[in-house]
């Protein structure tokens, strides 16, 4: 399942020092969420629910609300459960999340780009 652009990514989470992290959003009231960042020994699991089941059949389609091939989960939520995910599509790699149990995907982008998220967790 690993290709060029997931080992990329990967590789940049196991160079930090833990992936349990924290990141300090500001808005109308300042709020802080944990997440949890997958290892590559993670990865595939955590694929699961998003990108497929157990049984390895595709929950991948080009529907409105459909989880989208570009889109792998690399952590989650750890208070909600809800995915963080990128887009694989875009070369910048944005990081995006959408609440999980609403029957369809709605993504928010949470950054623009990889790189801005690995500068506010570090």
């Amino acid at each position: 399942m690993l290709n060029q652009d997931l080992e990329k990514i990967l590789s940049r989470f196991e160079a930090l020092e833990t992936n349990e992290i924290e990141i300090n959003f500001e808005g109308v009231e300042e709020e802080t969420i944990s997440f949890h960042l997958f290892s590559k020994d993670e990865f595939e699991e955590g694929q699961l629910g998003y990108r497929e089941d157990e049984e390895g059949n595709s929950f991948v389609g080009n529907n409105e609300g459909d989880w989208k091939e570009s889109w792998f989960d690399i952590g989650y939520d750890e208070d909600l459960g809800d995915p963080i995910f990128v887009d694989i599509h875009n070369k910048n790699y944005p990081v995006l999340t959408a609440e999980h149990g609403m029957g369809e995907w709605e993504p928010s982008v949470l950054y623009d780009s990889l790189e801005e998220f690995l500068k506010d967790i570090k």
